[in-house]
Formats: C-alpha cells, sequence, structure tokens
C-alpha cells in the first residue's frame, strides 16, 4: 500500500467511525431528560397541552420530558432560546400560531422559523371565543357588526398584543364583516378580561381556558366561536361561519418544534412519542376539557407544509389589513 492509498483508507475509517458514532446516538436517544420551553406562562393554554404531552412522551422514551416556561417578548423570547440550541433533539420549542407570526410584525424577532426550525408534531388545537361583558348593550354578534358600521372605530377589541392569537383572529372577522374595530393591545390576555367585563372594552377574542368561568358566572357573554363546528363546551354559541362570516374561522394550534438540523432517527422517535401521546384516550380527554382537540396532522412533514401554509396566510393578512410592523 502506497502513502495515497493509505491517506484515503485512514480518511474512508475516519468517516465510518464518524457516521457510526452519529447513528449510535441517535439509536439510543435520549440518553437524558429532554427539556420542553414553553414560551407562555404557566397555566396558560400552551403550557398545559405540553405538560400533558411531555408526562406521555417520557414514558415512551424512558427518559424525563421536563417543561421550562420561558415566557416574554410576545413568545419571541422562547423560540430564539431555542432556534439557538444545539440540534440533538434534547431541546425542543412548545408554540403556537405565533411562532410563524411574530417574525412578520416585529422588526428583529431574531428566527425564521422555516430556517431555523423543524416541526416535531401538531399536539392540538381549540377556537377561539369572541366575547362581551355581561352588561353589554351586545346581545348578539350582528348587534356589534350593526355598530361598528354605523360609528367606525368606536367599537374596540382588546388582545394580548399585536400578532397574538386574541388579536390575528379579530382581524380576520373584520375582513370578512368588512368593519373596522380599534385594537387595543395589552400586554397578556388577563389584564383584558376585566376591561371587558367593565365595558371600558367593547370585546375580546380568547381561549375556553382563559374565558369559561368568566362565561359560567355571567360576567362574559360569548357572542360567536372560530371553530367549524359548534363547540360541545358551548353549545348554544354560534360559529362565525354559520353567522354568514366565514373568514373568521380559526384555529389555535399548539405544536412542538426542535432546532433545525435534529438527526432524522431523532426527529422520527420524537414524533413517535408524539403519536403514542396524541392517541391516549385520557389525554384526549384532558384536552377536551380545554376545548382543544387533537387534528389530522399528525407528522412532521405534515406539520411542517402546514406551518408553512399559516404564515403565508399571515403575511397576507398582515398587507391586506395594514398592520405596522413594531
Amino acid at each position: 500500500m502506497n502513502r495515497r492509498q493509505f491517506v484515503r483508507a485512514v480518511g474512508g475509517m475516519s468517516l465510518a467511525v464518524v457516521t457510526c458514532g452519529a447513528g449510535a446516538q441517535s439509536a439510543s436517544y435520549p440518553t437524558k431528560p429532554v427539556r420542553i420551553i414553553v414560551s407562555s406562562v404557566a397555566g396558560a393554554l400552551l403550557d398545559a397541552s405540553a405538560r400533558l404531552y411531555a408526562d406521555r412522551m417520557s414514558r415512551y422514551l424512558k427518559q424525563s420530558v421536563v417543561v421550562e416556561n420561558m415566557p416574554g417578548a410576545s413568545s419571541m423570547l422562547g423560540a430564539r432560546y431555542v432556534a439557538r440550541s444545539a440540534a440533538d433533539g434534547y431541546t425542543l420549542l412548545a408554540f403556537a400560531n405565533t411562532v410563524v407570526t411574530m417574525p412578520h410584525l416585529v422588526k428583529g424577532a431574531g428566527y425564521d422559523f422555516d430556517k431555523d426550525f423543524v416541526a416535531v408534531g401538531e399536539m392540538a388545537r381549540s377556537p377561539g371565543l369572541l366575547v362581551v361583558g355581561g352588561t353589554s348593550p351586545f346581545k348578539a354578534l350582528g348587534n356589534l357588526v350593526s355598530a361598528a358600521k354605523s360609528k367606525p372605530g368606536e367599537v374596540t377589541f382588546g388582545s394580548a398584543g399585536q400578532g397574538s392569537t386574541s388579536h390575528m383572529p379579530v382581524e380576520l372577522f373584520m375582513k370578512s364583516a368588512d368593519i373596522h374595530l380599534t385594537h387595543i393591545p395589552y400586554k397578556g390576555v388577563a389584564p383584558v378580561v376585566p376591561d371587558v367585563i367593565s365595558g371600558r372594552v367593547s370585546c375580546m377574542m380568547g381561549t375556553a381556558t382563559s374565558l369559561y368561568g368568566s362565561i359560567q358566572a355571567g360576567t362574559l357573554r360569548a357572542l360567536a366561536i372560530s371553530s367549524e363546528s359548534r363547540s360541545r363546551k358551548f353549545p348554544n354559541v354560534p360559529t362565525f361561519k354559520e353567522l354568514g362570516y366565514p373568514e373568521g374561522t380559526y384555529s389555535i394550534f399548539v405544536g412542538l418544534a426542535a432546532p433545525a438540523g435534529v438527526p432524522k432517527a431523532v426527529l422520527a422517535r420524537l414524533a413517535d412519542a408524539m403519536e403514542v401521546a396524541r392517541s391516549d384516550q385520557a389525554l384526549q380527554a384532558r384536552l377536551a376539557a380545554l376545548d382543544q382537540e387533537v387534528s389530522e396532522v399528525r407528522t412532521p412533514e405534515k406539520f411542517q407544509a402546514f406551518l408553512l401554509a399559516e404564515e403565508k396566510r399571515t403575511v397576507q393578512l398582515i398587507k391586506e389589513a395594514n398592520i405596522q410592523p413594531e
């Protein structure tokens, strides 16, 4: 064997060792706890879903799956952190619609979902409820629309902030109804609720998790729900679609993603763990109690395609509504 042949042989052996090592690491994954970074506060819809999945996934993976809350910067803080984490499958991001919305509404968001992440899977979807105060003169959605048309800009809506899941669905409804409501952004959903109850703000969009108690108590009144069909939890609340505003149909989805570049074998194992979790009837029942359901988007490929389509839809809405980046 001459020198050139020797170098080639050694080089080939080195490549084989590296490849074999990477494969072995993927095959033995996980060898330590997996972290799920939740870009919301504890107790929120996203947090509740992530904890349900973490519990079931840990059983399948035979390793702890730990949930860590990292709210802030309109959910971008957690996204930035995970985008910069090692692509080894040990740090995942739990997110909602805002993950593909915020980069188009905030200058210097710090990440690009399509470039920095790969979808692992969708956890669940839920609708939003458009509510007014219990003493509001708007007894039905038609009353609100009539008031908005007769006095443009006087009817207001509060949200958790620009680009949030309590903001964008209202933009879709306004587009469908051809009306203008004045947007009043807050820092989170919690401070909006008392202002809607008191009448300082006309209405708001929120999840069943955040509004159920107030609706049951009568301090809030639900005028419409953004699901395709009526909710079993709110059977008397009509959908935007049946009221003649089909563009008001909107799902608040929650899912998991990993940093781009994660090994395919690791991604597949995480996807398998999610599928086992979402097939668990006890988990489905817990989700239903939160007015959430498992959709047919059940693979990383389908979820990635869905997210990119959702991003495209959001960009179009931002242009049509003339929403300016902050």
